[in-house]
């Protein structure tokens, strides 16, 4: 249930609009470190643009399916034989298998994609039914900007997520994650402890009250604020 409830705000950087710039100009952007960017922690946590991808192509996949049913068109039969042209495209598998906001996998994996049934089934929800040309389908696809800035408001900066990378000796001079407290019925714990405890009502979730850099050479986050 944890999980799921992780993913489903995770998807949140899917639904909620689309924004080309990489300039947050939302309601909540007051919420956000000065210092917030977009294109950084979208790069650190790539996923959330992965999920805007598989969205789009879901939400449009729908609506053809649905053209095509009121035309009396079999969508099962364009389907198949759809999947059959992108699976046999190596080239265009092998680039979005590999790109970092896509498939994400290491290049020797991208190779010849098809090889490997867990990669083509990932790779398959980004197939647009109908689209002569997915890969440049999906690279006209803006990124919505607002949607990721508000994934970090909502779920990222509760659940510890860092913003930005550690940039100087001073961010890495503040203790990690790991070290950070929080009290809890008056008793001083580790957040990250806090945080694994589960729990049966939401209203008793520890939001993380810190927030993080993550050192590039290590992944370990360290805490930037006092």
């Amino acid at each position: 249930m944890k999980k799921l409830y992780q993913y489903t705000i995770i998807l949140l950087a899917g639904v909620l609009g689309a924004c080309s710039s990489l300039d947050v100009s939302d309601p909540y952007s007051e919420n956000l470190p000065s210092d917030f960017s977009v294109g950084t922690y979208m790069q650190m946590y790539p996923l959330l643009r992965k999920y805007q991808f598989k969205d789009y192509v879901k939400a449009r996949n729908i609506v053809v399916e649905d053209s095509l049913k009121k035309l009396g068109i079999s969508y099962s039969d364009v389907k198949a034989q759809d999947e059959a042209t992108f699976k046999a495209d190596i080239a265009a598998l092998s680039t979005i298998c590999s790109d970092p906001y896509m498939g994400g996998y290491p290049a020797e994996s991208c190779v010849n994609p098809t090889a490997n049934a867990d990669i083509m089934k990932d790779l398959a929800e980004f197939n647009f039914i109908n689209v002569p040309n997915d890969t440049i389908a999906l690279r006209s696809f803006p990124i919505d900007s607002v949607a990721i800035s508000q994934q970090y408001i909502i779920f990222g900066r509760d659940h510890g997520w860092a913003y930005r990378w550690c940039v100087s000796q001073e961010d890495l001079a503040g203790p990690g994650r790991d070290q950070a407290t929080v009290v809890v019925n008056n008793e001083i714990v580790q957040i990250i402890v806090a945080q694994a405890a589960p729990v049966d009502d939401p209203a008793k979730f520890v939001a993380d009250p810190w927030i993080y850099c993550k050192d590039p050479a290590t992944g370990i986050l360290h805490k930037v604020n006092p």
